[in-house]
This record gives C-alpha cells, sequence and structure tokens, in this order.
C-alpha cells in the first residue's frame, strides 16, 4: 500500500512540474516555414442573367391630354438614347390594369400617338381630351451595334428576337423591371 501511496505521488508531482514548467512564454517562437504551392485554379461561375443597366422606365401618373400637342419633360431622355437607342410607350387609364401601346386608335383613326421625341421630351398627339391617364416610356440606350444602324434601331432589334413591343407586360419582364 506504501509503494502505492509513493507511486501516486511521484506521479503528481510530475504532472504537477510539466503543467506549471511549460509555457507558451518560455521561449522564442521558431522560424515561419517556407510558402506552400499554389493551388489549381478553380472552375468558372456561369455568367448572370443580363441586367437592365442601358434601361430607364419613366412613368407619368394621373395625367391630362387636350385636343394636339402635350409635351412630357424627361430629362431622362438623353442624347445617347435620342440618336442611338429607342422609346417604347405605353397608356393606361386609372383603375385599369390594360398598358396600350402608342400609337392608339379607335375605329381604324390615331387618336393618341407620340408626334415628337426630342432630347429632354417627348410630345404627345391627341384628337381628344382626357384626364386619369397614366404614361410609361421604356428608354433603351443604344448598343455598339445599334449605334451603326442609327436613331430607333432597337425597337426592330426587339421584334426580331420575339419581343412584341406591342405587349406591355412582354417588355416589362424582358427588361427585368417592375410593374
Amino acid at each position: 500500500m506504501k509503494n502505492t501511496t509513493t507511486l501516486k505521488g511521484i506521479i503528481i508531482i510530475l504532472l504537477g512540474i510539466l503543467l506549471i514548467g511549460c509555457s507558451a512564454e518560455d521561449g522564442a517562437d521558431g522560424a515561419i516555414g517556407p510558402q506552400g504551392e499554389q493551388g489549381p485554379a478553380g472552375q468558372d461561375g456561369q455568367d448572370g442573367e443580363d441586367g437592365n443597366a442601358n434601361v430607364v422606365s419613366v412613368l407619368f401618373e394621373n395625367q391630362s391630354v387636350v385636343i394636339g400637342d402635350n409635351v412630357l419633360d424627361i430629362p431622362e431622355l438623353t442624347q445617347d438614347i435620342y440618336d442611338n437607342g429607342g422609346i417604347i410607350g405605353y397608356v393606361t387609364v386609372i383603375g385599369n390594369n390594360y398598358w396600350e401601346a402608342f400609337p392608339v386608335t379607335s375605329g381604324g383613326s390615331v387618336i393618341l400617338e407620340i408626334d415628337r421625341i426630342e432630347v429632354g421630351s417627348i410630345t404627345l398627339r391627341s384628337t381628344f381630351d382626357q384626364s386619369g391617364l397614366n404614361f410609361r416610356f421604356i428608354l433603351i440606350a443604344g448598343t455598339s451595334s445599334s449605334a451603326m444602324a442609327g436613331r430607333q434601331n432597337i425597337v426592330p432589334e426587339l421584334k426580331k428576337s420575339g419581343i412584341n413591343v406591342h405587349d406591355y407586360h412582354a417588355v416589362i419582364d424582358h427588361f427585368g423591371l417592375k410593374y
């Protein structure tokens, strides 16, 4: 029994010396090892969806038109859009969820149309007086390919791609715009 107690005492003393005697602060840090080899390159990620950085949507709410010319100031309509881009316009009556593309016709006659486009404004020509209208214009900046062909080439490009520019929802969805 005496040997067991003595052996236990020696083990406790040795453990105590080891635990107290060893400290990370006792010596200097070793030198940093050499840099490892560069790992293999990772796989390329998938391309994201095209954004709409070249598209601006301008909404005019609760507007009125009179017979004749009606000018809407649109500061977002830049020289670049005028020269190389395209404009698609829609109209609806407040409370109606259906948007109609310009020109608007009735009985085979044009009753509301985009008459003139200038830098900073659009002029609508109306054959009637009406209040409570909402207008939305989609302004599309030109691309390098459309710039060579000249003004308003974007709309035919959209049509060629299968986008019905008279369908408000198709255009809004195509450009990822909010309704």
